[in-house]
């Protein structure tokens, strides 16, 4: 089985619905550009087998087999991604490469198609815009906050739960955290400086009281009944990746815009509670909503094609996203197929956060994240994989505290 075939290919037969008409709009606002990235990906998403197997042959060439995500930059794509990826980047004659999908005797797309294109980028504007206005924060304590959650979750990617984390039991994990800092030796065990970049570092959790609770790490059940059925409505259970205390230094710089995942929405989601209050100058999270590849397959030539251009300007095509203030203990949840970046840090003090991923299944093995994380950080992540993992990542009791 291919890597990220039982997600991406099946998936997107199985999740093929037809969705509700739009009256195509004015397509004034699809550039060239666009354009040519929406032909990109609806040729690749119809691509006939023959095409298929040139790819196949390519992603097992470069070791992706036996290696997994973790042994090329291409190996964690599917064969579409693959395809739109070679076609957008302008470097490949597509059309004796896959001449099934490009070349002279190729359906070609529809004007239909574009007009289609058409209405689902303005669809795209429309809902970013609604996102940057209406804000994505939810009172945790508020009524209905877990339908509220999901919805915003579902519509624009992310949602900030306000007053999620209990602000004493995040005063028991602060002393935790600084009295694994004061034991020098197992801190720099568990410290990375490689996977991150800008200023920015992260030190892996220990498994070990208090850190083996779900709820230690952000998971109350207000916020793991949101993932629960955010996961399933791609008919998966989930898991934990990998659990850190990711470190915006003071006067970090700018990030690129990025996702988390180069993949699908659906199959990673990050949940960040605020270790302090973060403020503008201190550099917040700036997302660009309602962005990250689509697994149905008749949406994902159009969300494909914004990313292509997204990744290409380094910047959101529609509205952003940045909030003002970010309480301490207020819970942000977002999809990590979302394109976002950390803003600098211009302030004086650095910005903790603590940093959870969870993933669709076993996704988080198959992505691998790890892998060039330090021994003993591998070692306690694999512990609360262990313990938080698939279908429904319940509670645990610790049962190791040897770092």
């Amino acid at each position: 089985m291919l890597v990220l075939r039982a997600y991406a290919l099946a998936s997107f037969a199985a999740l093929s619905a037809s969705r509700a008409p739009i009256e195509a709009l004015a397509s004034t606002q699809v550039d060239d550009e666009l354009r040519a990235h929406f032909e990109c990906a609806a040729r690749c998403a119809s691509m006939p087998e023959s095409d298929r197997a040139i790819l196949e042959n390519t992603w097992r060439s470069v070791g992706c087999e036996e290696g997994g995500p973790g042994a090329h930059p291409i190996c964690g794509s599917s064969m579409e991604q693959l395809c739109v990826g070679a076609c957008g980047g302008g470097q490949q004659d597509m059309t004796t490469w896959l001449p099934g999908a490009f070349g002279s005797r190729s359906p070609g797309i529809a004007e239909k198609q574009i007009g289609g294109f058409a209405a689902d980028y303005e669809a795209h504007h429309a809902c970013s815009a609604r996102c940057a206005q209406e804000g994505v924060s939810v009172d945790a304590a508020g009524p209905d906050a877990a339908e509220r959650a999901l919805e915003t979750l579902n519509r624009c990617g992310v949602v900030q739960l306000v007053g999620a984390y209990e602000l004493t039991e995040l005063d028991r994990f602060q002393r935790a955290f600084d009295a694994l800092k004061s034991k020098a030796t197992a801190y720099k065990k568990l410290l990375d400086t490689k996977q991150l970049h800008d200023g920015r570092s992260q030190v892996y959790l220990p498994f070990t009281t208090p850190f083996t609770s779900r709820k230690a790490l952000g998971v109350g059940d207000l916020v793991h009944g949101v993932l629960a059925k955010y996961f399933r409505t791609s008919g998966m259970g989930f898991g934990i990746d990998h659990a850190s205390v990711l470190v915006s230094a003071s006067h970090s710089g700018n990030q690129s815009l990025h996702p988390d995942v180069p993949y699908f929405k659906g199959l990673t989601v990050s949940v960040h509670t605020a270790l302090r209050d973060v403020t503008t100058e201190m550099g917040p999270t700036y997302f660009c909503p309602c962005t990250g590849e689509a697994l149905i397959r008749e949406d994902w030539p159009s969300s494909a094609a914004i990313k292509m251009s997204i990744l290409k300007r380094q910047d959101c095509l529609a509205s952003s996203l940045a909030p003002k203030l970010t309480r301490r203990g207020t819970i942000t949840v977002y999809d990590g197929a979302m394109f976002h970046k950390g803003l600098e840090n211009g302030s004086e003090q650095d910005r903790p956060v603590l940093k959870l991923e969870v993933g669709a299944d076993d996704f988080p093995d198959r992505r691998n994240y790890i892998q060039l994380a330090s021994a003993s950080a591998k070692k306690q992540t694999l512990k609360f994989r262990a313990a938080l993992g698939p279908p429904l990542m319940g509670d645990m009791a610790p049962s190791s505290t040897e770092l």
